[in-house]
């Protein structure tokens, strides 16, 4: 069959065609991504794992734990609180990184290139009409390349720059971060501490007045069965005795939790068992007595509020952006230098330097950048304004954080007259009762009255406590500033302990300081020099 058949062309193309095909196939069916479904094995491996690492090397507490233990087991166990100074590390991290970002570009690249045929050609020349010569070649079919090039381009290096600070503030709105998750998670162990003092201090006798009560109920509902006593006043004792039962219930529900709360603040397992001090006289800390100026107050709020200092780095952020958007309208300059080599037989020099300088311009930029320029100092706006309404925001918080404390002190003092009052009351009762002039169920109510009155008046000094650590909460005041991580509990203990008996909002440390900003940010800077492996934060610390 002759080579210039159609039909027989037809089937010398079809035959690359069809492999051709053949060859796009098989490369989009490699294209396809394999979904991996997490097996049952993986997660239960996982879940183990996790539930060994949440509660290794956490000592079990002692007999009896004080407020200044369970404070310094948060600051050193809680997840949370380790979450957030992971978080600053990482910030520094990325600190770190985009550094490297100014430094100039040095790119390196080798490669093997091979053909089927010469690389050939001829020339033609136009005056003339005649071919110069016949086919040349200048190429092996062959060639090995390699390049190593230094540039640095003065655009890109500005956006670096500005790039780099940005993190910087990046990794200071971290630090403020943990400074407000810390004192957040020592405010909810002052009251979930608390919650369980007054559980565990009146768990006995709410156990037996609990008992009596429904005695009580029982013996009422016999009388009236039996038609000793008017159905009014059995009625009337039956009311009685139930709603003093409500009431029991009601103040138990809201403490019934405590413990699980505590535990899980202070990085115990669920179900862990420990008891709180219930013996010590309550005293007041934290200084509440101190005078309290609203206006003093509002004004420390805005300067030493982390959510607000967030957003002066915030701003800074936004600023920055700007000076992005503006600086991607200029022309880049780009200085290169750098050595080249190919083994093209052909060549005279195998190997080579080329220094030079390019100017890089992105034309589109002069349509894009003023729409982006816009668009970054709307943010800044926005930014500008939600840190105003966020300063609304505290300025309300102080003021019902005052309020919430003046109504919790009002409250103690009245649960402390009524302690006294039902204290004498039962007594009355008991002394009548022995002499056979008073009923058991009078004596019964005025014993549910007194315990009940107990039990509110331990619960009305907790939330007093609560309220003035939300005080101190709401202008910026965080006193786990001057306790250490690192340290050993027992350290963090005694140093929580002083606090605890001498601390005050207008002392030296506790609100926010630039250089207790820039210990934490070294701190975090040296998170892998200044600790071991079974220190880290992703793994609870030891005793020690």
């Amino acid at each position: 069959m002759s080579l210039s058949n159609p039909e027989h062309r037809a089937t010398r193309l079809k035959l690359p065609l069809k492999a051709s095909v053949i060859a796009a196939a098989l490369a989009l069916s490699g294209c396809n991504t394999t979904l991996h479904i997490m097996d049952s094995e993986t997660i239960d491996s996982r879940a183990s794992v996790d539930f060994e690492q949440l509660f290794a090397n956490v000592p079990a507490p002692g007999e009896i734990m004080s407020l200044a233990e369970a404070v310094a087991r948060a600051i050193k166990y809680n997840l949370d609180h380790r979450v957030a100074m992971m978080n600053s590390v990482v910030a520094q991290r990325h600190l770190d990184l985009s550094d490297y970002n100014k430094l100039p570009r040095l790119a390196a690249s080798a490669g093997y290139t091979a053909r089927d045929k010469v690389h050939a050609s001829s020339s033609f020349n136009l005056a003339t009409g005649v071919p110069n010569f016949g086919a040349s070649t200048s190429q092996d079919k062959s060639i090995v390349n390699a390049d190593l090039e230094l540039s640095w381009n003065t655009l890109d290096f500005g956006i670096a720059w500005i790039e780099s600070r940005q993190a910087g503030n990046a990794a200071l709105i971290a630090v403020e971060q943990q400074r407000r998750i810390t004192a957040n998670i020592v405010r909810d162990v002052r009251d979930a501490y608390w919650r369980l003092v007054s559980a565990e201090r009146l768990a006995p006798q709410l156990a037996v007045l609990k008992k009596d009560i429904q005695q009580g109920l029982n013996d009422s509902y016999a009388a009236q069965r039996a038609k000793l006593k008017p159905l009014e006043e059995c009625l009337e004792e039956q009311r009685t005795l139930l709603d003093l039962q409500r009431q029991v219930l009601q103040l138990q529900r809201g403490i019934a939790e405590s413990r699980s709360v505590l535990a899980s603040l202070i990085g115990l397992p669920p179900g862990s068992w420990f008891t709180v001090d219930v013996e010590g006289e309550l005293f007041t800390s934290y200084n509440a007595d101190a005078a309290l100026d609203r206006n003093a107050l509002q004004q420390i709020a805005l300067r030493h509020r982390p959510e607000l200092i967030e957003e002066d780095y915030q701003s800074r952020i936004a600023a920055d952006e700007v000076n992005k958007a503006r600086i991607r309208w200029i022309p880049g300059i780009e200085l290169f230098t750098g050595t080249h080599y190919s083994d093209n037989s052909y060549l005279l020099h195998s190997a080579w330097a080329a220094s030079g300088v390019r100017l890089t311009w992105n034309l589109l930029s002069v349509f894009s950048a003023p729409a982006a320029t816009r668009l970054a100092k709307s943010k800044q706006e926005l930014g500008e304004l939600r840190r105003l309404a966020l300063s609304m925001a505290v300025l309300t918080q102080v003021d019902v954080a005052l309020q919430r404390l003046q109504q919790s002190k009002e409250d103690y003092r009245l649960a402390s007259q009524m302690t006294q009052v039902d204290r004498s009351t039962i007594e009355q009762y008991e002394r009548r009762a022995s002499a056979s002039r008073i009923d058991r169920q009078t004596v019964l109510q005025a014993r549910a009255r007194d315990v009940v009155s107990r039990l509110r008046y331990t619960i009305a000094y907790g939330e007093w406590q609560s309220a003035t650590a939300s005080v101190y909460s709401s202008i910026g005041y965080e006193p786990a500033v001057i306790f250490d991580h690192d340290a050993p509990l027992e350290q963090i203990i005694a140093a929580v302990e002083d606090h605890l008996e001498n601390s005050t909002y207008q002392g030296p440390r506790g609100l926010y300081e630039p250089e207790e900003s820039r210990r934490r940010s070294r701190q975090a800077s040296d998170y892998d020099a200044h600790i071991g492996d079974t220190d880290a934060l992703s793994t609870p610390g030891d005793a020690r």
